[in-house]
């Protein structure tokens, strides 16, 4: 199902679309959503294997920056920033 679609019926059935997903995303995992807001995001990286991988990325250069005791791998640092621009875009990998 192409997200266009999946978030129609996500709409229709009042979860998150993907892309209010992954605008929550970055609070989602620094724990800074309400109850009900992580629950929706939660519920909706349970049904959707694309969100999940884009969060997963996200969890991972979570990872690696923190890790970091020097400075940040500009691989990482370019991974991040065309992390955001895909959100900022609506851009979902299919």
């Amino acid at each position: 199902m192409n997200s266009l679609m999946a978030d129609l019926m996500n709409r229709l059935r009042g979860r998150l679309t993907c892309s209010e997903t992954l605008e929550l995303l970055q609070q989602y995992l620094d724990g800074e959503l309400t109850a009900e807001e992580a629950r929706q995001v939660a519920k909706h990286l349970d049904s959707c294997t694309m969100c999940e991988t884009e969060s997963e990325v996200y969890r991972e250069i979570k990872a690696a920056i923190s890790l970091s005791t020097t400075k940040t791998d500009p691989e990482v640092i370019s991974r991040l920033e065309a992390f955001g621009e895909r959100v900022r875009n609506g851009d979902l990998a299919e």
